[in-house]
């Protein structure tokens, strides 16, 4: 069950083919839990990952969650992915499992929530504006002659 966990938990991490029975598997249960995520879970899974990737000894010198937020954050995406998992998408994740394609299905299905969370993340208008001021510290006659012959 932890290797199923760390499969769901780290899905940024690409995973080996299976056969093409188990890649139907894979496919249903992705589909599923992308259409079972709500908003409130996007927001769990973010949180979770920011509070995750501010360990990272690269980013130590910028402000850090708290011990109980940290903690909040892994129990609210725990119970995202628990409900995910054992309620909304129980039937896909069973046949995942029998079919032997539980880490990938688990991992390709998470791996799309968090892309769709963290698009989520740049639509929003504070963070679009941020994130468009880096242009402000990129030469861009630099840029455009790689387009010139």
């Amino acid at each position: 069950m932890r290797r199923l966990a760390a499969a769901a938990l780290f899905a940024m991490i690409a995973t080996a083919a299976h056969p093409a029975a188990a890649q139907e598997g894979v496919g249903d249960l992705e589909a599923c839990v992308v259409e079972a995520t709500t908003a409130d879970d996007r927001r769990a899974l973010v949180r979770w990952m920011f509070s995750a990737i501010s360990l990272h000894p690269e980013l130590q010198d910028l402000p850090q969650p708290t011990g109980a937020q940290r903690e909040e954050a892994n129990r609210g995406m725990g119970a995202v992915m628990e409900r995910l998992l054992a309620e909304d998408c129980a039937e896909p994740a069973r046949r995942a499992f029998r079919d032997g394609s539980a880490d990938q299905a688990v991992g390709n299905a998470f791996r799309r929530v968090g892309e769709l969370a963290g698009e989520g993340l740049f639509a929003d208008p504070r963070v679009a504006a941020e994130a468009s001021g880096l242009i402000r510290h990129v030469d861009m006659n630099r840029i455009v002659e790689l387009f010139l012959p």
